[in-house]
């Protein structure tokens, strides 16, 4: 079962204009009552980009790297786009992810 903070390889092709491309890790960010029973999760997409970091973002750690999770692309996306876990964050890697996701949305 996926659960909320976990880090997912997602394919999020196809994609269109703006949206993330490829397949990259992305955190699971719905509440674990709704990863359980439905078809699909919310998710940030994470980059190795982490040259500038904006107020929807959060730096974080994932496998002994650093990345940035990117807020602003908060995505639903089907279950069936995860392929494989890669781990979880930790406890404040989560607080700064949900931080951005409060500045991003305007929480």
């Amino acid at each position: 079962m996926m659960r909320r903070g976990d880090v997912w390889w997602i394919d999020f092709n196809p994609s269109i204009g703006g949206e993330v491309q490829k397949v990259r890790p992305a955190i699971i960010v719905s509440n674990d009552a709704s990863n359980k029973m439905m078809n699909r999760v919310q998710v940030i997409p994470t980059t190795s980009n982490t040259d500038k970091c904006f107020p929807c973002e959060a730096y974080i750690e994932i496998d002994g790297k650093i990345s940035k999770a990117m807020a602003d692309q908060l995505a639903t996306v089907s279950k069936l786009r995860l392929k494989s876990k890669i781990g979880t964050l930790s406890t404040q890697n989560m607080l700064d992810v949900e931080r951005a996701i409060k500045v991003q949305l305007d929480l």
